[in-house]
């Protein structure tokens, strides 16, 4: 009877210890360190008004982020990689969550809507420009950017931004600068 419960005690000890070692390779700490690197995206996520966190998953392994799952807009897509990138201990972020297309859109019009709504993006981030005073158009890949800016300076940091937005084929600029008189 003894011996039985000792056998019985070291078979569950020897099932115990071998789940535990099969689970991971990864130190306990670096288990806890990419835990709450994904916990604090997650905590991100969910207090942006324009992410809908239950549709993105969210992975970190040895502090690499990777965000999968299906988004409505393209701009939900890029603030979710840019919140996972500015979280502290993130070594890089792998940005698979797909963009829904609407109904009847085909593949151009969805691209074209993205490379305005990433531009846009971009324009509204950068501190020295007003996105309200530039007008951002996409067809086939080629922006036209047009409107009234301040300054002489921001309208090649416009065409530049646009410019370097993947997507984009050519950028033609209406721009004007505001006369002082």
């Amino acid at each position: 009877m003894y011996r039985q419960r000792i056998l019985g005690t070291l078979g569950v000890l020897a099932l115990a210890l071998t789940a535990v070692a099969c689970t991971t390779t990864r130190s306990p700490g670096r288990q806890l360190d990419d835990g709450a690197i994904t916990a604090k995206i997650e905590s991100k996520l969910t207090a942006d008004p324009d992410i809908n966190p239950t549709n993105i998953d969210v992975d970190t392994l040895n502090g690499m982020v990777t965000l999968r799952g299906e988004v409505e807009k393209q701009m939900a897509k890029d603030a979710a990689e840019r919140l996972a990138t500015e979280t502290s201990g993130v070594k890089g972020v792998d940005n698979q969550i797909r963009v829904q297309m609407e109904p009847g859109e085909d593949d151009e019009t969805g691209s074209d809507a993205a490379i305005t709504a990433k531009i846009k993006t971009k324009l509204a981030a950068d501190p020295k420009i007003n996105p309200f005073n530039v007008d951002v158009d996409t067809l086939d890949g080629v922006v036209t950017l047009s409107g009234i800016i301040g300054e002489a300076e921001n309208l090649e940091r416009i065409v530049t931004i646009a410019r370097q937005t993947e997507g984009v084929v050519e950028v033609r600029s209406e721009l004007q600068v505001e006369d002082d008189d």
